[in-house]
């Protein structure tokens, strides 16, 4: 299905999400929300030959796989946590986990690449992916698939952090535009086929399965990446110099506010740690801001947070992403528990949320690029709102099609705003800084998806205590399932509307 995905994409060339024609590209006032003009995007590279072709296939399945990852064992959590006889507040762990692994290493290996290689950094990361993903496979209890899939969020970092540059360099200017829209799409495609593929796979073969099906795939990218990659070393290798101590205080803010997070997952017993280490993670980030203040050649050039056109795009972007995490790992839950559906059933409900984005990227971007209305973002925001309400207030009713509507509705709200906001991140910065554009983007991105997985759990586990439940979740009762997920809904509509309100505010004149 990868293979399928990315060669429909390449055989059909999308120009129309950038087309190539010999003007300037608008970007958006950040005060006024009037379009600027910047410069055209000029090629890092002259590899725009045919092998370049094969090394934007390579990058862009290696994003399509390891994101994937991120959501279909979403859908396998039930599974998971039933089989190991655990609760969600340790079952949510192999979510969790992935995630903060590659969100505190995205930076580092992305620095790393400027001295190793960007083709090397990338292919050690699927190698050591595929590898870690049959570990997951073969673990006999849950502290060993969690430390697994720890690895296998490194390998992932590795990979995710320097997808984007490689397609960029290795696309003819004539293509640059469409390779970084395309990024964007399959990137998209895969937060939401993750649970209509693991549905399948689950039904198929159980819940290892969404763990070997990365095998083969792996096998392939690398075998793939060898033939086409040049993994030598940069003439810079023997200059390079890295921000040790900004990596160190970066990982320990990650780890620092995901023990925080993790901590109120398991109930009130432990708030007071979680608090603790919450705000140690807001004391390691000033440490690390001083840090970088000081470095020569620091880990992350602090000014690019001073850029109004990025950063609320950026923001905006997590909110989102949040909400998307929190409906991903509350709803099948819900829709097992409450209304009896398969994992198969589960992941062709989710195959609608992916039917609406597979068509509609395209139309939105081809609308973008005709109009360039700066309000696509807002408005895919504030239409995610409603479907994320609209889910909450219908849990309780007995009307599966008003169901499926609300989540027709976030489909569209999620479709309007997918492409426009990746366009609006990168150039958001000028192109001598699309790296840090792209590696924020990646860390953002999955720093909301831990988060949004994390508030998830809290919401469950407090209303679980609320009620005085402390069984296990596949034992709790339809009524108090509802109730979670009416909560959880609500919750991801607050972060959507506080993106949109974020959004409208940057267009506000002053």
């Amino acid at each position: 299905m990868d293979l399928a995905i990315s060669f429909f994409f390449e055989k059909y060339n999308y120009t129309w999400l950038f087309p190539v024609k010999d003007r300037s590209i608008p970007t958006i006032d950040e005060t006024t929300g009037k379009n600027m003009l910047t410069k055209n995007i000029k090629s890092t590279s002259s590899n725009a030959t045919d092998r370049g072709k094969w090394v934007r296939l390579v990058a862009l399945l290696g994003a399509y796989m390891t994101v994937l990852d991120c959501t279909i064992i979403t859908i396998a959590l039930p599974s998971i946590t039933a089989a190991f006889q655990a609760d969600i507040a340790s079952s949510q762990w192999t979510i969790t986990g992935y995630l903060v692994a590659m969100t505190a290493c995205m930076l580092i290996f992305a620095r790393l690449a400027d001295y190793y290689g960007k083709n090397f950094i990338f292919l050690s990361g699927i190698t050591l992916f595929t590898l870690a993903s049959l570990g997951c496979a073969f673990s006999p209890d849950l502290l060993t698939l969690i430390i697994t899939r720890i690895i296998q969020g490194i390998g992932a970092a590795m990979a995710m952090s320097l997808a984007m540059a490689i397609v960029f360099e290795n696309s003819p200017v004539e293509k640059q535009g469409t390779s970084i829209g395309l990024l964007g799409a399959v990137i998209g495609l895969a937060s939401i086929s993750g649970p209509v593929i693991g549905g399948f796979l689950l039904d198929l073969a159980g819940w290892e399965a969404i763990f070997l099906i990365n095998i083969p795939i792996g096998i392939i990218l690398i075998t793939l990446g060898l033939r086409s990659m040049d993994c030598s070393k940069p003439d810079n290798f023997r200059s390079f110099q890295m921000d040790r101590s900004g990596a160190a205080v970066f990982v320990l803010t990650m780890v620092s506010f995901m023990a925080g997070l993790g901590c109120m997952v398991h109930g009130p017993d432990l708030y007071w740690f979680g608090a603790l280490f919450l705000l140690l993670s807001v004391l390691l980030v000033v440490s690390f801001v001083f840090i970088e203040k000081k470095q020569p050649r620091p880990l992350l050039d602090l000014s690019v947070f001073k850029q109004k056109t990025f950063i609320v795009p950026l923001i905006a972007m997590m909110a989102f992403f949040s909400a998307i995490y929190i409906l991903q790992v509350s709803l099948p839950f819900y829709l097992e528990i409450v209304w009896d559906l398969s994992s198969l059933e589960i992941g062709l409900v989710f195959m609608l949320v992916s039917g609406i984005l597979v068509i509609g990227t395209p139309i939105i971007g081809k609308l973008y690029d005709k109009t360039h209305w700066p309000h696509y973002t807002s408005l895919g925001l504030i239409i995610g709102a409603s479907g994320l309400l609209c889910l909450g207030l219908f849990a309780g009713s007995m009307h599966f099609l008003l169901l499926l509507a609300a989540l027709v509705v976030y489909s569209l709200g999620y479709t309007l705003f997918q492409s426009p906001v990746n366009i609006e991140i990168m150039r958001g910065l000028p192109i001598q800084q699309s790296a840090i554009a792209s590696g924020l983007s990646n860390t953002g991105r999955h720093l909301a998806m831990t988060l949004g997985s994390s508030i998830a759990a809290i919401v469950f586990v407090f209303v679980f205590h609320m009620s005085g439940f402390n069984g296990e979740i596949m034992n709790a009762n339809t009524s108090l399932i509802t109730s979670a997920t009416t909560q959880a809904m609500m919750v991801g509509a607050l972060f959507c509307f506080g993106g949109f309100i974020l959004k409208i505010r940057q267009y506000k004149k002053v």
